[in-house]
């Protein structure tokens, strides 16, 4: 039997601190804001209600920061305007689906019931410094502190963020049954505007439908594929032939009919993987998955509880076009994949790559990750010293009580990245908006107590927190190789092709198409440029200068010495040791096919490019140390 779930999307994607929108908004209250909400409405072609972000602003008392992130997460979650816009509208002019937004706001009441006081989620008050890098900006940081009492300080921090995932967990759970309590109010905020004279207590199977914004049917064998909400109640089906018009049935014998189809275990909490072996698969079969490390999860939907690894997934291993990241640590992940939704979430000294994101990506609690991704919108919530290379086609959205985040443009490519920015809906001829990002901020409300889910960091007087972001400085800026095509397969289709991961050749008439997607400010673009040119200069004046081959020898060796350093104290050589590992049982697998004609393949064209200065954390190497930087 088909069973109703609550659809985990608008929690997991949606969540925002209520305290700071709506302090005293109350689901008691919400039948009211609705229909201050329809009075203000329009009706589109299929008869559903819109406003526009004003409207909403004004009937909900929001400052236009407020009205902005609140409206950018609706239009990630709608299920009302999913087509793909060929002119996107103005800011300020998008249609608001007031059932959906009524619905959303319901939702965030939520926060009230599972956010609870955590002094370790914020982090503490200090006195003002330039970064994250200075001393006076270490005694402010709980995790740089962390980091100078070594391993210990940072499992320790690992074991906070797993407690905050275990949190958010449970509390996606409660979100069931919240939803579950509240059923009735969610079918009147489902209905039309009743006319005179009409009949106010029933419901029709297209206003049902309207609750798909917070509820799925499962999969059954009673239900087809995508069955629409009101196929879980017979009654509101049309009759065979199509007269008589649509049925209406009472709003509490719709409540009924749904209660009896209710899933109680449909929100499974996903399980924290620890750091112990003793229970791992063999190393092989990890590496079948993609994954090189000897704890963690992985699967279509999910990479979670990866310690000291590698996990590199193709355009053919997500499917479902929703993945999460959770509790990995000094791990690199490639997610090459055309998505909608991903949520990165209690991680630590990561490099995550992510292909492209058509709707949001949601990185919650994390610490020293860098994350370099493609995406239409990405919410950064209470994260702490992460780099943040973006190429986004609307602002990012900054919540919580971040800190020393680093805002750079999108760095990286691989040769199956248009096609999948394209599949993911995205718009690259946008452009990039990395760099103008919308901090959620209170406002002055006098005489308003904080509620337990008020970040410090949410300033009543409406002041930005301190030290939320910085933007890179462009002699800062560095590529990043991504050693695969980005196809399906383990490796992602395999090694890269040449070009694309010589970043020295920019501007090269030998390069085919648009060397970036998303193109680079002038002042970066000059930058790198100069940095690429700096292997050339260097060539030249050893050439210049006719050194002996006795010193031409001792020369190289000192820069094979320095190179070997710099792999190890960057961690690189562990990515070498992964890719190469992956790459063997790829080989294995195919007969030697795929692996770039005897096991150079990616490994060795990612060390190549990297050595060649080219340094941001890709998988740089084969084993064996490979060539000199000096070489190429």
């Amino acid at each position: 039997m088909a069973k109703l779930q609550p659809r985990r999307e608008v929690w997991e994607y949606g969540a925002l601190p209520v305290s700071v929108l709506c302090p005293s908004l109350e689901p008691q209250a919400l039948l009211l804001v609705h229909g201050k909400l329809l009075s203000r409405s329009t009706a589109d072609a299929k008869g559903d209600r819109t406003v526009k972000p004003n409207d909403v602003a004004t009937v909900l008392d929001l400052t236009p920061n407020q009205r902005d992130v609140l409206v950018e997460v609706l239009s990630a979650l709608s299920l009302s305007n999913g087509a793909l816009q060929p002119t996107p509208p103005a800011p300020g002019q998008e249609s608001i689906y007031v059932h959906e937004l009524s619905m959303l706001m319901l939702a965030q009441l939520f926060a009230r019931e599972a956010q609870r006081p955590d002094a370790a989620e914020y982090w503490p008050e200090g006195q003002a410094g330039a970064g994250p890098s200075t001393s006076m900006d270490a005694l402010m940081s709980p995790t740089r502190q962390m980091g100078k009492q070594g391993a210990a300080g940072r499992t320790h921090m690992r074991q906070q963020l797993q407690q905050h995932l275990r949190a958010a967990h449970s509390a996606l759970r409660g979100f069931g049954d919240y939803l579950r309590r509240h059923l009735k109010l969610i079918l009147e905020l489902a209905q039309d505007p009743v006319p005179a004279g009409g009949d106010p207590g029933r419901l029709s199977a297209r206003e049902l439908d309207r609750a798909a914004f917070l509820f799925v049917p499962s999969q059954s064998q009673q239900l087809a594929p995508g069955a629409r909400l009101s196929a879980l109640v017979p009654q509101l089906l049309p009759a065979p032939g199509g007269g008589g018009g649509a049925p209406r049935l009472l709003v509490d014998s719709v409540l009924s009919a749904l209660k009896t189809t209710w899933g109680e275990d449909a929100l499974e909490s996903p399980r924290l993987a620890s750091f112990s072996t003793s229970a791992s698969p063999s190393p092989k079969a990890f590496r079948s998955l993609g994954l090189a490390a000897s704890s963690g999860s992985v699967d279509d939907a999910r990479i979670s509880g990866v310690h000291k690894g590698t996990v590199v997934r193709g355009e053919t291993d997500i499917p479902g076009g929703t993945l999460h990241v959770s509790d990995c640590h000094d791990t690199v992940v490639y997610v090459l994949s055309p998505l909608q939704f991903v949520h990165l979430s209690g991680c630590s000294d990561c490099t995550v790559v992510v292909g492209a994101v058509g709707k949001l990506l949601r990185v919650d609690r994390c610490d020293k990750v860098t994350l370099i991704a493609a995406t239409t919108r990405i919410l950064v919530s209470s994260c702490h010293d992460c780099v943040l290379h973006l190429g986004v086609t609307r602002p990012p959205l900054l919540l919580g009580d971040n800190r020393f985040l680093r805002l750079a443009p999108f760095n990286t490519r691989y040769d199956r990245q248009l096609a999948h920015l394209r599949a993911a809906g995205m718009r690259p001829d946008l452009g990039s908006r990395w760099d103008v990002p919308e901090v959620l901020q209170g406002r002055d409300r006098r005489g308003m107590s904080s509620g337990p889910d008020s970040p410090r960091a949410f300033s009543l007087s409406g002041a930005a927190p301190r030290h939320t972001f910085t933007l890179m400085p462009p002699d800062e800026f560095l590529p990043y190789v991504v050693p695969f095509q980005g196809g399906a397969g383990v490796l992602a289709g395999g090694p890269a092709h040449p070009t694309a991961t010589r970043w020295a050749a920019l501007g090269s008439s030998a390069v085919k198409g648009a060397v970036y997607l998303f193109p680079l400010p002038p002042d970066y673009e000059k930058a790198l440029v100069r940095k690429l040119s700096l292997t050339a200069d260097m060539r030249a004046k050893l050439r210049a200068a006719n050194l002996s081959k006795d010193k031409e020898r001792e020369l190289n060796e000192a820069i094979q010495a320095h190179y070997r350093e710099w792999l190890h104290s960057s961690s690189l050589l562990r990515q070498i040791f992964d890719l190469s590992n992956l790459e063997r049982d790829e080989l294995s697998a195919g007969g030697g096919g795929g692996g770039g004609g005897g096991g150079g393949g990616a490994s060795q064209g990612a060390q190549q490019a990297q050595s060649a200065g080219q340094a941001g954390g890709a998988s740089p190497g084969g084993s064996g140390g490979g060539p000199s930087p000096m070489s190429l």
